[in-house]
């Protein structure tokens, strides 16, 4: 088979966001697998990128950094012609701004990660004239894909109910984690517990959250169902520093909450297990996710979890945790007071989330997703 890949996103702002993660071990495991096929990835000049398949060439294209509201625009007359220049019989479309209407005998499938700008209207009225024409055109060229992959059923379901895509050209293919990292022995307790701890000034009993304080993530109601709860359980928000932190560290202050709340940014991947395993459980009632890494991450390292009961939440954690309302604070509160008061409770979620965990796995992500693309152009 030969196929062009848009790689981009490995090389810009989103390497380090979820699309990222993604993309890097999908792509790594796909190498493990295609040894056979030629690849041409569609690269950022200039920007570093390791071997990813055995026969590989890359096409190389200038690109401002995202965010930039114009980079579709150059997208619908720079991509195209790379594309062709690639010589491909598939083009797999990993972001999108690299959705495309197919040419010639060119087939196209497009990887799909979430819905949010057609979930949230009022998300898209926030944005310039400019980034809503390019959600708007882009997306609307998914209709011409011969074939979609979506992250969960969550996705799949807003591409029929909100674009009109035909089900029957949607795969769900589910990401995996890195088990090798996330996993119980990683989380255990012992003197690198106490140190990682120590290090972020976490002591005690606490909850734990991990990503950016972005409108959707909810956080403001997490604060308000902890302020209900007497005690001094309190609640660690790890994750990335972001616009948003100066609104978040006001709730704090006006829930009176700033000896209860540790705030300590970024933290790399090998201490997130320590975190996970030291925590009473995992708190993530976020209004939409399109997968939702860290509930499988938390499940994997022995954490029960507190999730939403919405878009594809129930769907990655099964049976595996409780399930709240997203938007009823006391419904919030009530969970976490069940989980820390109940250790059979905790204990029994440990259990269904490790197995639980097990199914997701870059491994089988990767064979899926050759097979799809393989069976797009008819080599299977």
């Amino acid at each position: 088979m030969k196929i062009c890949i848009d790689v981009r996103p490995l090389q810009n702002a989103h390497r380090t966001r979820g699309v990222g993660v993604l993309l890097h071990n999908l792509l790594q495991q796909m190498g493990n697998l295609a040894v056979e096929d030629e690849v041409a990835l569609i690269t950022l000049k200039g920007k570093a990128l390791p071997p990813l398949f055995r026969h590989e060439r890359r096409l190389e294209t200038r690109r401002l950094e995202r965010p930039n509201r114009f980079n579709w625009l150059a997208d619908q007359f720079l991509l195209p012609e790379l594309v062709k220049r690639s010589g491909a019989e598939l083009f797999f479309a990993t972001d999108f701004n690299s959705y495309l209407v197919p040419t010639g005998n060119l087939r196209v499938v497009s990887m799909v990660y979430d819905l949010i700008p057609f979930v949230f209207p009022e998300v898209m009225a926030t944005q310039p004239l400019s980034v809503k024409i390019g959600w708007t055109a882009n997306f609307k060229k998914l209709r011409y894909s011969h074939g979609l992959i979506a992250i969960s059923e969550a996705t799949k379901r807003d591409l029929v109910t909100l674009l009109g895509i035909a089900p029957e050209k949607i795969a769900v293919i589910h990401p995996g984690i890195d088990h090798a990292l996330f996993n119980p022995d990683n989380a255990g307790d012992g003197e690198r517990r106490r140190e990682v701890l120590a290090r972020y000034g976490i002591a005690g009993r606490f909850l734990l959250y991990v990503g950016d304080s972005e409108w959707r993530k909810n956080l403001r109601r997490v604060l308000e169902a902890l302020a209900g709860i007497d005690g001094d359980l309190g609640i660690v928000l790890a994750g990335k520093r972001a616009l948003t932190d100066a609104k978040l560290h006001g709730w704090v202050r006006e829930l009176g909450l700033e000896a209860r709340v540790v705030i300590p940014g970024y933290v790399p991947d090998a201490d997130l297990p320590v975190l996970y395993g030291a925590a009473q459980a995992f708190v993530f009632p976020t209004l939409y996710e399109g997968f939702g890494f860290p509930v499988v991450e938390a499940m994997a390292c022995g954490c029960p979890v507190i999730t939403s009961n919405v878009s594809s939440l129930p769907e990655i954690a099964g049976d595996a945790a409780l399930l709240v309302d997203p938007l009823g604070v006391a419904e919030i509160g009530s969970a976490m007071k069940k989980i820390v008061a109940e250790p059979e409770l905790r204990q029994r979620m440990v259990a269904t989330g490790l197995r639980r965990a097990a199914l997701f796995s870059w491994e089988r992500c990767a064979a899926e997703t050759l097979a799809f693309l393989k069976a797009a152009v008819g080599r299977l």
